[in-house]
């Protein structure tokens, strides 16, 4: 698919680079990885631009000499956690893993070998910088200094008497012609490889159970736990002195009340101020990080069946009954082995509709068409009826997230393997059914909408030009608020890569806002940010005290030795791009 002076990059290497790195932002953040942030990553260039670097950097590497001993792969291995088992070098583990991915152990380890001359030769480049700790003091500075500013806002949906007529509104339906069409819509087929249809082919032996067991022993730690009742005095967590000592005598007089042999739970029903109260105080089982520390510092150090005298916490006065307690154990391995089973056949069976799906896949990449793609996977095609972006029209249960990936399909193209909920789908575009334009009376609530919107902007920042020009008289913004009856709104301090309250981040705020000093108090122009328009005057600035850049200096001067060696390591392989000759086939991208 590619060459870097003449060494190939294949179609193979691309694939496992494309899962690898799709594999990484899997582990980064899980769940919500779909296939917008997937392609907001560009995660096909990333893959693109991370062998051809590789192919470049091995080659630098070579003709500088940068070797690899046997020791230091060895090293390298054996620090993989993933390789290890309670905390040692495993090698059934790591042949089983290797297996898993499609690799024998003589391929990863070239592989990993390859691996470390590159980053032995990165570490060349990147030890010719150093920070000072002036200039990581500077930065610290900059990047932390706070600053606060008075506005005045220009809010546009303040502006409710704005109604457009009839002339105002036909004449914006035809400046605006080509926002006003119907939805695009979609005919698809696709190929579904469902885990539970793997079911017969999984094999959990007992010898897989144990190994999970001994893997994850914290999964089946049974923390101690108590079954209790409480009564709850409320008094609020910063409450005067008063009311808490008045609050405690009620509880002490409570507490009185038991140790004199009444019911805990008739007394909890009719003093306790919290829900549990209709239940007589029960809390029923918890362990001990549930509850707020001092509560359960008391409950845990109790025995059964005693009662406290009252304890504080942020809620109020709390007098605690032991019911019964569990001490902290380890599940055994019979009682557990039957959820293990069950975990595993669900991962297998997860591990097996996928590696389905890839060799479907593979079959796409070879040339196949979609029948033949159907008729090597054992499995029937399926059409849908037409739908739209949002997924109305498919009959299935994950119709949206169907309907993203489907809409970024070129027509006629067969996708790479997707994850919808936890089936595995390969989709081809049949149809796309271009938007018609709809006609006024179709969409005239939206004409309206929009078209208001449009005049209530224009007359905020009308207004704020306007107020802008009086500035120069009223001298300050808090008597340009007086003289014009105008709302003078101050924001909390905030940082450069910070949110402001009411505001959010604004690029445009913040850096009006920090071009503010004692000397130049009011910003000249206006901001406008998506909220509407602004007015802006200097009202404090706060640089870090000494303290705060002491304690942190050491640590951000590590960041910003990073940052800087990233930024050269980057400048140094765009310089050796140039100097390559370099050729791929645009197509991989899409």
């Amino acid at each position: 698919i590619a060459t870097v002076n003449d060494e190939p990059i294949t179609l193979k290497e691309y694939q496992q680079t494309y899962k690898s790195i799709v594999n990484q932002y899997r582990t980064q953040f899980g769940k919500e990885l779909n296939d917008d942030i997937i392609k907001a990553l560009n995660i096909k260039q990333q893959a693109l631009d991370s062998l051809i670097n590789q192919k470049m950097l091995l080659s630098e590497a070579n003709k500088l000499k940068i070797e690899v001993s046997e020791k230091e792969l060895q090293d390298s291995l054996i620090s993989f956690k993933a390789f290890q088992k309670n905390g040692v070098f495993d090698v059934n583990q790591y042949k089983s893993i290797l297996k898993q991915e499609a690799l024998t152990p003589e391929n990863f380890e070239h592989l990993q070998r390859i691996s470390l001359q590159e980053e032995k030769l990165k570490s060349i480049i990147q030890s010719t910088i150093n920070v000072s700790d002036i200039e990581a003091r500077n930065w610290y500075q900059f990047l932390n200094t706070k600053m606060a500013v008075e506005y005045i806002w220009f809010d546009p949906k303040k502006y409710e008497d704005i109604h457009p007529d009839n002339e105002q509104i036909k004449l914006y339906y035809s400046e605006n012609i080509e926002n006003y069409k119907s939805e695009p819509k979609i005919i698809a087929s696709y190929l579904t490889f469902v885990p539970n249809d793997y079911k017969d082919t999984v094999d959990i032996t007992e010898t897989h159970i144990k190994d999970y067991y001994d893997q994850h022993l914290k999964e089946f730690q049974m923390p101690e736990t108590i079954e209790a009742r409480h009564i709850l005095i409320k008094v609020d967590e910063n409450a005067e002195e008063s009311l808490v000592n008045e609050a405690e005598k009620r509880a002490l007089d409570i507490y009185d009340m038991t140790k004199k042999g009444e019911s805990f739970e008739t007394l909890a029903k009719k003093f306790s101020e919290d829900s549990s109260s209709a239940n007589g105080g029960y809390l029923g089982k918890f362990e001990k990080q549930q509850m707020v520390k001092p509560f359960a510092d008391q409950a845990f150090a109790m025995k059964t069946g005693e009662i406290s005298k009252p304890v504080r916490t942020k809620f109020g006065w709390h007098i605690i009954n032991v019911i019964s307690k569990t001490d902290a154990s380890m599940l055994t391995l019979n009682q557990v082995s039957g959820t293990i089973k069950e975990t595993l056949e669900k991962q297998e069976m997860q591990n097996s509709a996928y590696l389905k799906a890839g060799e479907a896949f593979d079959a796409v990449i070879d040339g196949d068409d979609f029948d033949q793609v159907a008729r090597i996977a054992g499995k029937t095609i399926a059409e849908t009826k037409e739908f739209n972006s949002d997924g109305d029209g498919l009959d299935m249960a994950d119709n949206k997230e169907f309907a993203k990936i489907a809409f970024e399909q070129a027509t006629g193209n067969i996708s790479d393997v997707k994850q919808i909920g936890e089936s595995y789908y390969l989709i081809k575009v049949n149809q796309k059914i271009d938007p018609v334009t709809l006609e006024p009376d179709q969409v005239k609530e939206k004409l309206i909408k929009d078209l208001t919107l449009k005049l209530q902007k224009q007359k905020a920042k009308e207004d704020a030009q306007i107020y802008l020009g009086k500035i120069a008289d009223a001298k300050t913004l808090i008597q340009l608020a007086k003289d014009n009856h105008l709302e003078l709104k101050m924001t909390p301090l905030f940082s450069r890569n910070g949110n402001i309250e009411e505001i959010g981040n604004s690029p445009e705020f913040i850096q009006a806002s920090f071009s503010l000093n004692q000397m130049k108090t009011i910003f000249p122009e206006i901001i406008e940010t998506g909220l509407g328009y602004y007015l802006v005057g200097f009202k404090e600035k706060k640089l870090p005290d000494e303290s705060e850049i002491s304690e942190n200096l050491k640590d951000f001067k590590n960041q910003l030795a990073w940052s800087k060696q990233s930024q050269l390591l980057q400048s140094w392989i765009n310089e050796l791009k140039k100097q390559y000759t370099i050729h791929y086939d645009p197509q991989i991208l899409n």
